[in-house]
């Protein structure tokens, strides 16, 4: 097998620097929240939510810092995709045991 293509080697679930499991993305979603707007007498505007929103799934997207995307761990820790890389590396390297060399 070629170093570093992949093939025959099985996955393994992303984790976080602590070791806890990756569940998912960290999202931004739009969404209008349901509410009466009226003028008030002081001349200010204002709002009484009704508990609802409308959400627009077309506008979910992951958020981002700096370019990297942004992982939640099981513990709903945020992480940057450079961490969950480099804690999933070390465990899948701590979990093969040492390489042997030709």
């Amino acid at each position: 097998m070629e170093a570093g293509t992949g093939r025959n080697q099985k996955q393994m679930n992303a984790v976080s620097p602590e070791d806890d499991e990756i569940i998912g993305t960290l999202e931004i979603v739009e969404g209008t929240s349901c509410a009466d707007v009226n003028l008030s007498k002081n001349g200010r505007l204002k709002v009484d939510y009704c508990g609802e929103t409308d959400v627009d799934w077309n506008s979910q997207r992951t958020k981002t810092d700096n370019g990297e995307r942004l992982f939640v761990c099981s513990r709903h820790k945020v992480w940057r995709e450079s961490q969950v890389l480099e804690a999933t590396k070390a465990r899948r390297d701590k979990e093969s045991g040492p390489r042997r060399h030709r």
